[in-house]
């Protein structure tokens, strides 16, 4: 049998060859790249003007998550909140929706808004989040005047496989009254 010792050293040298390994395919990976598609230098220059150091660098810009889409004109017609199969059929996308909010719910715990559009689970959910209710409320826009009014919502639809349907609003101009 192979000594404790023996083991040791060659699980340990398994592990710097594989190292060593990695290492080498990085950096011939980022040879082959480079010579693809050039990325950008970065010269460091210290306070006499010599250059110092020379880095690459590389620039992907962010796609932008900013919640803008719900302030586009093209929408397709408004749809009844009532109409729970036509907002099915419509989820993953944006939509304008109109009904009368049966009840305003909220979490304390994580001051979250429900504006449910009816009783039953089934029934289209408008959840504005902790996040978004200091905007509201900042907007003169409480939550709770929802409740027993006519709105207009605009936003993406969701089916949420715990709670349904529901359009969460982070803008208050994504909710205005109509009635």
């Amino acid at each position: 049998m192979r000594s404790p010792a023996g083991i040791i050293f060659a699980i340990l040298g398994a592990f710097l060859l594989g190292f060593a390994s990695q290492l080498l395919y990085q950096r011939w990976h980022a040879a082959e790249t480079g010579r693809q598609k050039p990325d950008a230098v970065a010269q460091t220059t210290n306070s006499d003007g010599a250059e110092t150091q020379t880095f690459r660098v590389s620039f992907a810009p962010l796609p932008d998550t900013a919640p803008t889409e719900h302030k586009g004109a093209a929408l397709a017609a408004v749809v009844v909140a009532r109409d729970i199969e036509k907002i099915r059929s419509l989820t993953g996308q944006q939509a304008r929706i109109r009904g009368r909010v049966f009840r305003v719910g909220h979490s304390a715990k994580s001051n979250t808004y429900f504006l449910d559009f009816g009783p039953s689970r089934e029934a289209l959910t408008a959840v504005i989040f902790n996040s978004a209710a200091e905007l509201f409320e900042n907007n003169k826009q409480s939550p709770k005047q929802f409740e027993n009014r006519e709105v207009e919502i605009v936003g993406f639809i969701k089916d949420h496989p715990q709670y349904g349907l529901e359009v969460i609003l982070e803008d208050p101009q994504q909710i205005k009254i109509v009635d």
